[in-house]
């Protein structure tokens, strides 16, 4: 049976480390522990960051309602966007609420997610809902096109190695020679707009095992 989805939201949390930053990780760490077992029953679609359910942003705020978890909020230094905090406020939640993974296997893969960069977090659900949700083959081209200015740097691989590394593979595709985003388009739209750090980019590529290097200050 599955859990109330409140508690389910308090089992991310819970699954995290007690301690979730921002809705955008929020909902593409649901997304992806969803995929490896969760059963969490919520409903998703593509959106602007990538996959996003209305329902899971309800559940969240039914979460906060019933002080299973708090909401704070901080704003990122330099533009001043605002961003949430999520803290467990309640005991950790009962053995079903994390579905087939079951507390532990939820809990090494919640804190893997909650500490990659946020970028590359958001790449890796976006490939894989197009693989897994749309069926896209050229998936590398896809996503390119929808989000030019977030898959440089390296980022792009290294949410391939992620989703490698957490048992979803994306199919190979032959790699196209690097695009560079229009001179127009202004870098500081890499960030989203209630995430926290993530102000510039990369000053170089980074090595692909090297997942969690642009954590979150």
């Amino acid at each position: 049976m599955t859990a109330e989805r409140e508690t389910i939201v308090a089992a991310v949390v819970a699954a995290a480390g007690g301690t979730l930053i921002s809705r955008v990780r929020l909902q593409k760490s649901v997304y992806l522990l969803d995929r490896l077992g969760l059963n969490s029953g919520f409903e998703f679609e593509y959106h602007h960051y990538g996959p996003y359910s209305r329902d899971l942003d309800l559940a969240t705020a039914d979460a906060v309602a019933l002080q299973m978890v708090s909401e704070t909020f901080q704003h990122r230094e330099g533009d001043g966007a605002r961003y949430s905090v999520f803290e467990l406020k309640q005991a950790s939640p009962s053995e079903d609420a994390f579905g087939a993974l079951g507390r532990q296997r939820a809990t090494l893969l919640a804190e893997k997610l909650a500490s990659t960069n946020i970028t590359v977090l958001e790449l890796a659900a976006t490939v894989d809902w197009l693989c897994h949700a749309e069926k896209c083959e050229d998936w590398r081209a896809e996503v390119s096109r929808r989000k030019p200015l977030k898959v440089g740097g390296g980022r792009l691989d290294r949410a391939e190695m992620l989703l490698m590394n957490l048992g979803l593979t994306p199919p190979f595709v032959t790699v196209a020679a690097p695009q560079h985003p229009p001179r127009h388009l202004n870098p500081r739209a890499i960030t989203e707009d209630d995430e926290r750090g993530e102000l510039t980019l990369p000053a170089r590529n980074r090595a692909l095992g090297a997942l969690d290097e642009d954590k979150m200050q």
